[in-house]
């Protein structure tokens, strides 16, 4: 399984020079799994990510995505997505359903007029498939999703991932807010080969920010201390945050299981 991380900023994307090294892409991880597909969330990294691989997809290359929330930083990049609007895609979305609205409209709901040109969720031709808690899914090619509600106020899923590796994909989480619902989160995070971790904010600044949903490296720690995952990448980071901020704390941590995650990181699991 390769791991790439094409987008690793989370609320807003920013770009210059002391941005360079780290990036300024919203959330998008893929999993290449055998030749499968699989895209952990739709920010701006899925332009990256169409970029790079758009000379192998076909319209029988088989995508899969998993949509943690809906949250504009997570799925922007549907904007500019083209095999959204390809008659002949061969993608399914799975997410959980949020409203009593249909789940495509649900996915798309802000695109459209007034805020975009075409309602996509009339026209797209991309399957969007509903999920449950806990309630494991097949993608096909020895590959399993399960995925976990923890009911916050981001409305966000946890999905762990599993082939002949596992990912757990972990976004827009306060893990301090929530310590009650920990037991569920370590066992899904259990001997896992790889933790994706929303750490937007550094542990100095989080206390001007509780509650909004986000954790710091420190709960990371602790996480992996209980869970006993092999490798936790620290991801959904602030735009506050430059290279130079970003370096100085990774210089910090034991390279060997933690690291920040910076866009077009690959890990090979």
């Amino acid at each position: 399984m390769k791991v790439k991380i094409f987008g690793s900023r989370g609320s807003i994307t920013y770009s210059g020079k002391p941005y360079k090294e780290y990036g300024g892409n919203s959330s998008c991880t893929v999993l290449d799994i055998d030749g499968s597909i699989v895209i952990l969330d739709c920010g701006t990294g899925l332009l990256q990510f169409y970029e790079d691989y758009k000379d192998r997809l076909t319209p029988e290359s088989k995508i899969d995505i998993l949509l943690s929330h809906l949250h504009l930083d997570h799925i922007i990049g549907f904007s500019m997505f083209p095999p959204i609007l390809s008659p002949d895609t061969g993608i399914r979305i799975f997410t959980r359903s949020r409203t009593d609205e249909p789940l495509v409209s649900q996915v798309f709901g802000i695109y459209k007029p007034p805020y975009w040109p075409i309602d996509i969720a009339d026209v797209t031709k991309a399957k969007v498939m509903e999920i449950a808690d806990e309630k494991p899914f097949s993608l096909g090619n020895g590959i399993t999703v399960t995925p976990l509600f923890l009911e916050l106020h981001n409305n966000a899923s946890v999905f762990r991932v599993n082939a002949e590796k596992s990912v757990v994909y972990l976004l827009d989480y306060e893990i301090q807010e929530n310590m009650d619902k920990q037991n569920r989160l370590i066992d899904l995070c259990k001997n896992t080969d790889l933790v994706i971790l929303d750490t937007a904010y550094l542990p100095e600044d989080y206390p001007q920010k509780r509650g909004w949903g986000h954790s710091t490296y420190e709960d990371g720690f602790a996480l992996a201390e209980a869970s006993g995952c092999k490798k936790m990448v620290f991801s959904h980071i602030s735009q506050i945050y430059t290279d130079k901020a970003l370096q100085a704390v990774q210089d910090k941590l034991d390279a060997s299981r933690f690291s920040i995650a910076y866009d077009g990181m690959v890990i090979d699991l």
